[in-house]
């Protein structure tokens, strides 16, 4: 066997409990022949797309199987079964290496350990905007948990596989969800994309530390941190089925009283904010009926709040979150 079965238990895993039992029979036979770095492996005859869910099934719950992403399939003539061959992208030698640097890697969480769930939440976010990097040249380790871990960048596939192996280590239920999703840039089409779910107590949320670390700018952002299903489905589109996350107010600008209902709430939270010296402001704001002219309403608020030792002010802005930073500078 290839490793332990530490962290590859299916069933705690979302989504092998979203399979019929004929179906986890499948799951169990991939994820046995896929644990010994099996050439073949012979499943029950379903239907190849039936398949092809389910070994995706597999990976998606199992990050630490980062060596094969596709798999050839025929069929055995004697036993009339479906004929699996995983394409591996290195050998058993290096992967059984890689896998304890990266069993290893995850110590850095053990200070972690005794925070409360939420805490759990913002270390690991944390930690992914303060030590990561997103990888605009899509190297192929970028799309599994080796990118952060050996070379600190990662596209949005390998950070969500990182970001669940983080909490499976931590003890919070997560699981990685696939879609599509505009990023925040201006004008960005949809694109494939993978971000995360969380579970905290009885409630679950999206989390996507993908787009938080693109949009920072030498400051964490949580645009993406704890949100529920209306919020990430204004520039995020979920593919098959996922858990509801229908709790609303506990993302960390409601949570932080930066939730302004109106232009004239947003001017409220910023005088304060100025009052008391900050410079870096970050305001949600709700109710919005002008998206044509919202960036003009908030940067005049912006201006308005100009006051002695400050020189001008800028406005960043993800208008999908409807997030704005307004930085004062001198």
């Amino acid at each position: 066997m290839l490793f332990a079965t530490k962290g590859l238990n299916p069933n705690k895993n979302y989504y092998f409990s979203r399979l019929s039992d004929a179906q986890k029979e499948i799951y169990n036979s991939i994820l046995s022949g896929l644990m010994t770095f099996a050439t073949k492996i012979k499943v029950s005859p379903k239907p190849i797309n039936e398949i092809t869910m389910i070994y995706e099934f597999v990976l998606l719950d199992n990050p630490l199987i980062f060596f094969t992403k596709i798999f050839k399939i025929s069929t055995d003539l004697s036993s009339k079964k479906r004929l699996l061959c995983p394409v591996y992208t290195m050998d058993k030698k290096k992967a059984k290496e890689y896998l304890l640097q990266v069993n290893r890697y995850f110590s850095i969480f053990d200070s972690a350990k005794n925070k409360s769930s939420i805490e759990k939440v913002y270390f690991v976010h944390d930690f992914c905007l303060g030590n990561f990097s997103y990888d605009n040249s899509f190297h192929d380790y970028s799309f599994s948990v080796l990118g952060p871990v050996l070379h600190k960048t990662a596209v949005c596939e390998g950070i969500a596989r990182f970001v669940k192996l983080s909490f499976d280590y931590l003890g919070v239920k997560s699981l990685v969800v696939t879609g599509t999703a505009a990023s925040p840039e201006a004008n960005s089409k949809y694109e494939p994309h993978a971000w995360n779910i969380i579970k905290i107590g009885k409630d679950t949320f999206h989390l996507d530390v993908t787009f938080d670390m693109t949009i920072s700018q030498n400051r964490y952002r949580y645009d993406y941190l704890n949100l529920c299903d209306e919020d990430i489905k204004k520039d995020h589109c979920i593919t098959g089925n996922v858990p509801l996350c229908a709790v609303t107010g506990k993302d960390y600008f409601t949570s932080n009283s930066l939730i302004a209902g109106s232009y004239k709430k947003l001017a409220d939270i910023v005088a304060a904010k100025v009052k008391k010296g900050e410079k870096n402001i970050f305001v949600k704001l709700t109710n919005v009926e002008d998206p044509d002219t919202v960036i003009d309403k908030v940067m005049d608020i912006a201006k308005a709040n100009i006051c002695k030792g400050v020189s001008y002010a800028t406005v960043n802005y993800n208008l999908c979150q409807c997030v704005f930073e307004i930085e004062f500078k001198g």
